[in-house]
């Protein structure tokens, strides 16, 4: 959850917000239905299955982010510097 750290942090402020909230919601769901099936075989193994699709696919939206800063840095650098708005969100926060 460190704004530094994060792999969405190189997204606009929205955007990280809404890959958090859609991220957050499929781990809620991920957990609430792995837990309750714990008596029968078949819903453990699809609770795991669903486990492992939830981390493919927070691996997946992660690594898609973390492509996009090479484009995103190649846009800025067209740009002079003036045009930059420095917005240090940790420190403001």
């Amino acid at each position: 959850m460190d704004n530094r750290r994060n792999p969405l942090r190189h997204l606009d402020l929205a955007s990280q917000h809404y890959f958090m909230q859609v991220l957050g919601w499929m781990w809620s769901m991920v957990f609430s239905l792995s837990f309750l099936s714990i008596y029968n075989f078949s819903a453990i193994w699809m609770a795991h299955l669903l486990v492992l699709g939830g981390v493919a696919f927070t691996v997946a939206v992660f690594r898609e982010s973390e492509k996009r800063v090479a484009a995103i840095a190649v846009q800025r650098d067209k740009f002079g510097s003036a045009s930059r708005c420095p917005w240090k969100l940790d420190s403001e926060a």
